[in-house]
Order: C-alpha cells, then structure tokens, then sequence
C-alpha cells in the first residue's frame, strides 16, 4: 500500500517500515526529519484507520505514538546505539486530533544513566498540544549498530 497521497510537510522523510509484521508498522506510516542539533522530528498524518468511531485519533494510537517516539528517539538522540525498552510511561491527553491533522512531536531526552534513561515529549496536532507524555526506559543488551537503523536512514 502505497501512502504517496499523504503529504507531510517539507523536509519529513517516509520511515520505513520493518521487515517483520510488527506493531509498529500498523501505527504508521509515520514520517521522520533530522535537525541540524542533532534532534529529530517525528510525525504522521491522521488517517481513517487510526480514529475512533467519532473521527479523532485514538488514544491508544497517540499513545503508542509518544512511545515509539520516545524509544526511538531516545536512542537517535542520545546516540545509544541500544534497544531501549519502556519501563513505564505517563501520558495526558490534553486535545483531540481530528482525521487529516498533521500530528508531530520531538523527543527530548532528560537524563541517561548506565541503564535507564528519562525522556518527554509533547505531541502536537495541526500546532496545537494533543499529549504530553514522560516515559523511563532500559537501555537493553549491549551496543549494536543494528539500532542505528533510524540514524542511518536519514543519514545522520
């Protein structure tokens, strides 16, 4: 299924998906932009099968969103180069997002320790706040570059 008729705005990358069925290719597809200070901008497009039966984004999606941000981004951005798994996540929903609103967030890592890292997020909708969300993650298994994958995609 291609997702060309989705646009994101300038600058964002189509992730790709994994080899494997997993979970979080059915969150997306999700988009992806590297900033000059070595942060990274996450995103997609509200589409039908990411709603509720009222049109808005489901909670359990933009949940699963802050988490993949969180988790991914917390690796790029720290340049762990290790599976971060989730300990334990706090999300507020603070808005909805309607079907088509560009959703983004940017991770921000708050601390890393030798096995646990803090990071935030505060998801926007079409600019305005729909979830902020913390999280606390073990930082897994030894330093592999296999989860560079993020880094080496958008070349970064």
């Amino acid at each position: 299924m291609t997702h060309a008729h989705l646009n994101a705005p300038p600058g964002f990358r189509l992730l790709p998906v994994y080899d494997k069925p997993v979970f979080n290719n059915l969150v997306g597809p999700l988009w992806g932009m590297a900033l000059p200070d070595d942060g990274i901008l996450y995103g997609f497009r509200v589409e039908m099968h990411h709603c509720n039966p009222q049109e808005v984004a489901h909670g359990g999606l933009l949940a699963s969103f802050a988490d993949i941000v969180l988790t991914g981004g917390t690796n790029y951005v720290a340049r762990l180069s290790r599976f971060v798994v989730t300990v334990s996540l706090a999300t507020d929903f603070l808005a909805p997002a309607k079907l088509g609103a560009w959703v983004q967030t940017r991770p921000e890592v708050l601390r890393v320790g030798r096995s646990t890292a803090f990071s935030q997020c505060l998801v926007m909708a079409d600019g305005k706040p729909v979830l902020r969300c913390s999280g606390t993650f073990n930082l897994g298994g030894e330093v592999d570059a296999k989860y560079d994958r993020l880094r080496r995609f958008l070349g970064t």
